[in-house]
């Protein structure tokens, strides 16, 4: 079907797509009816461009008697893999990149499935067939109509524009209706003036697999506001990469459970928790702890300290008194990290799957289920979430239980320009002060560059959405990246009163109670069938491929909420898995596609068996 471009066709897609949106999007239908106000179209003998209203700028250039708008567009349309207007975005974790040496389930799963696609040959998604794609700006849209008149299909289609008449301008040339048959259900999201960041996160979580692998994105024209657009999007992408976790590592988790359950230990149970009237000081080991140790040290009988994990060295060379420290580490070095703190006769808060070593060397102790790992719910009802990644989440969210007001410290959640990664004299000893080459720019809480990686990215959004829940008063002292829902607060302006702290720290340890049952025990029937069934459906496609990678993690993600211990237990490293199917798909002809995912789907079931054979193993 040839785009047809004649003044009279421009004028009914227009009212198409008015009658499109009014049905399907009726705000911004009501926002489209006034006349332009900033940019309009110009249409006529000397073809298309967009004109600046207040300036009578053009958007695009006039030469020799004609408007370039047309001839760009077709540019910036043709084969737009290896157009240098587009770009195409990987995660490092393309064909063979992903160093998977310490989970040896896990990386012969990865090995496996990489042997079956051809390393010698480049990515490729066949003919029309796009990965997920985010526009940063339209420019009008003709070059996306073109596109989909040579019969573009996008995996997912994000499409952000910054001016409503921009926006305007692009429904005389985008068939909107047509571009929505041109992604899967569901998959095509329309943002104009805005890129809220909380239904990113829901996207890029609920198809983190394909999103976390290749994206293509495109960026017609340079602006603040498309910069930061720009900017998040890529932010929410490497927060999705990061926390996939694995089998083995979930699985350690579990073993050391049980050997601390094990132990008879008092256990943290959420709904006995009252609040202490206390405010609480987390700490954690960032750079901006330096400063804040001559304010901890002067208000320590003022409140409550936790200080999480490498923090304690620090706060004990000063000559601080911790209240209870908090570790959620199930390596070994654990042991040599509270060794050298010391711990000594400070009370230990630790996470379930703590490795048991490290928690033997506490006085006195006390166990939580750590939400977000498998083993955070072998005791129904326990687990604690918002406590992932770092043992800093798991800080703030034992607080907001105990507390409505909340002071943190050194939670930088961050790299701080021209500062090494960690508070001084901590466990890590000297550092350097690069910056990872990966990091984001991320808002800072007092005005200082700070740059942030998936994971710290992923550790600061899980205390926003804590706290927007829990809606304690949280004082952020640190000066580090700032966190959603807190108090930017420097140390000198905070003047806390006196308090009754011994009392505070009885009614605190009064919620560890005794395990009111024992463990069940695991089912890995109830994800494996499920999952099995799944993996059933014919391929033929990589186009198809796709669509059967987001509907298995759409599966994971709800066999997890449903059967967390279970579902987490075998989530990680079959998204691990998939992410390598894709790789090696793309490195081979469409024709070859059924039979290379036989022999994938043959590796991806002896992988689940194999992860079934240990758990039982493991349980006997």
């Amino acid at each position: 079907m040839r785009l047809e471009l004649s003044e009279q066709a421009l004028q009914e897609r227009f009212a198409r797509n008015l009658a499109f949106f009014q049905d399907r999007f009726p705000r911004l239908y009501a926002q489209l009816l006034p006349a332009p106000k900033t940019y309009n179209l110009l249409c006529g003998a000397q073809g298309f461009n967009i004109v600046d209203l207040h300036s009578g700028a053009l958007f695009f250039p006039y030469e020799k008697g004609k408007h370039q708008m047309l001839e760009i567009s077709r540019q910036w349309a043709r084969r737009i893999l290896q157009n240098p207007k587009w770009q195409l975005k990987g995660s490092g974790v393309e064909f063979g990149a992903l160093d998977l040496q310490s989970l040896p389930l896990t990386q012969y799963a990865c090995d496996q499935l990489h042997k079956l696609g051809d390393p010698t040959r480049p990515l490729s998604l066949g003919r029309h067939f796009y990965p997920p794609s985010a526009l940063f700006g339209l420019a009008g849209g003709l070059f996306l109509a073109f596109l989909l008149e040579e019969g573009a299909f996008f995996h997912a289609l994000y499409l952000y524009e910054e001016n409503l008449d921009l926006w305007r301008v692009s429904c005389f040339f985008v068939d909107y209706a047509q571009l929505f048959q041109a992604t899967p259900p569901k998959n095509c999201c329309l943002f104009v003036q805005r890129m809220p960041d909380a239904l990113l996160q829901t996207l890029f979580t609920s198809k983190r697999v394909t999103h976390s692998f290749l994206h293509l994105e495109f960026k017609p024209y340079e602006s603040t506001k498309s910069t930061l657009a720009q900017q998040r999007f890529n932010t929410h992408k490497k927060s999705a990469l990061r926390g996939w976790g694995s089998f083995e590592d979930e699985l350690l988790g579990l073993s050391n459970t049980w050997i601390n359950l094990q132990k008879s230990p008092r256990v943290l149970h959420p709904k006995a928790c009252q609040k202490v009237g206390v405010p609480i000081c987390v700490v954690g080991n960032g750079p901006s702890l330096d400063a804040l140790l001559d304010f901890i040290h002067a208000n320590q009988d003022r409140m409550i300290l936790f200080s999480c994990g490498t923090a304690l060295k620090p706060l004990k060379a000063r000559g601080i008194k911790v209240d209870f420290h908090i570790e959620i580490e199930r390596i070994d070095y654990l042991l040599d990290v509270l060794k050298q703190a010391p711990l000594d006769q400070t009370p230990l808060i630790y996470a379930n799957m703590c490795n048991p070593k490290a928690v033997g060397l506490a006085q006195e102790s006390y166990l939580f289920m750590r939400g977000g790992s498998a083993s955070g719910y072998l005791l129904e009802g326990l687990a604690l979430e918002y406590s992932a990644p770092f043992v800093g989440n798991a800080g703030v969210s034992l607080a907001c239980l105990f507390s409505k007001s909340l002071i943190l410290c050194g939670l930088d959640c961050g790299y701080l320009e021209g500062r090494t990664k960690h508070a001084q004299g901590s466990f890590y000893g000297l550092e350097g002060v690069q910056i990872p080459s990966d990091a984001l720019e991320v808002r800072s809480n007092f005005g200082g560059r700070v740059f942030a990686d998936g994971l710290f990215i992923l550790s600061r959004n899980q205390m926003g959405a804590l706290f927007k829940k829990h809606t304690p008063l949280v004082y952020n002292l640190s000066s580090g990246a700032y966190i959603e829902h807190t108090k930017p607060m420097h140390a000198h302006a905070l003047s806390l009163p006196p308090v009754d702290k011994a009392k505070a720290l009885k009614t605190l340890k009064r919620a560890f109670l005794a395990p009111l049952k024992t463990p069940p025990p695991v089912r890995l029937e109830v994800v494996k069938s499920p999952l099995e069934d799944a993996l059933n459906t014919p391929i033929k496609t990589k186009r198809d491929l796709y669509a059967l990678v987001d509907r298995l993690s759409a599966l994971s993600a709800r066999l997890s909420a449903q059967h967390p211990l279970e579902g987490i237990l075998l989530e990680g490293t079959l998204s691990h898995a998939c992410m390598h199917m894709l790789s090696s798909a793309l490195s081979l002809p469409q024709a070859q596609i059924p039979s290379f995912y036989a022999r994938a789907k043959g590796v991806l079931l002896e992988t689940l068996e194999r992860m079934g054979a240990q758990v039982r193993q493991q349980m006997e």
